[in-house]
């Protein structure tokens, strides 16, 4: 599997030793495909790894991809184990006035997935009593956590994205939350009697984020817009539609 990739040319006039080293891209792995698509331990094919080699290429430094988990992801920041994250937003952050944001690269939604044979919820209140598939780990609306909380309904963490729609297809689930991408790009690849809620829970507008005390940084979010003002990160959403 090809993690590393080496490009002779720098393209923005870094400094020989910057160029040197190699740009760590860190990851959720429990952000779903087409975000993140895992082989194993290794990062396959997906809008990461393809984002993560598009911005080395463009600044001529080679690569690596470190698996990071969401609680861990500003530790790792702060510490330098990784350059930058991306798939993230500045209220995720306790402290995003530390960090270079590049622009919005794109949008996407929490949504609810449901049995296309129920009624589709037009409320968190039409599903009272669900047990609901969720992310572990993953911070929810407010709205949500406070449903969860008063025992509205009931959360289920499940590993991934497969294995929750699998239970709802099963009647294990009555419903899952799962960003709008991943369920489309899925119930694709696998087709499904699984309806997709048209309202969204939480609306996400997600960028990148690298530490203003690594050396570059500023550069590396800069690419990454000029990258985006290209078109060229739209191409690489076009390919998982």
């Amino acid at each position: 599997m090809r993690l590393m990739i080496r490009c002779l040319i720098p393209l923005l006039g870094w400094s020989t030793g910057l160029l040197a080293e190699p740009l760590v891209w860190g990851y959720s792995p429990s952000d779903p495909p087409p975000y993140v698509e895992m082989t194993g331990a290794e990062l396959d094919n997906s809008v990461t790894r393809d984002l993560g080699e598009l911005v080395a290429a463009s600044l001529g430094r080679r690569l690596t991809f470190v698996a990071v988990p969401n609680n861990r992801i500003e530790d790792a920041l702060n510490s330098g184990r990784i350059h930058l994250i991306c798939n993230t937003q500045p209220q995720w952050h306790s402290q995003p006035e530390l960090l270079h944001w590049s622009a919005v690269l794109y949008e996407d939604a929490d949504v609810l997935a449901t049995p296309a044979s129920q009624p589709a919820p037009q409320t968190l209140a039409s599903l009272q009593g669900a047990l609901v598939g969720t992310t572990i780990g993953y911070h929810y609306s407010s709205e949500l956590t406070r449903a969860f909380e008063r025992g509205d309904l009931v959360r289920r963490d499940v590993r991934n994205i497969e294995t929750r729609l699998k239970m709802l297809e099963r009647g294990r689930l009555d419903a899952s939350i799962d960003l709008r991408r991943a369920l489309s790009y899925q119930l694709h690849k696998h087709p499904a009697d699984i309806r997709v809620s048209d309202w969204p829970l939480e609306h996400f507008a997600l960028r990148c984020a690298a530490p203003k005390t690594t050396a570059g940084s500023a550069d590396l979010v800069e690419a990454i817009d000029k990258l985006l003002a290209r078109g060229q990160i739209q191409q690489i959403l076009n390919r998982y539609q």
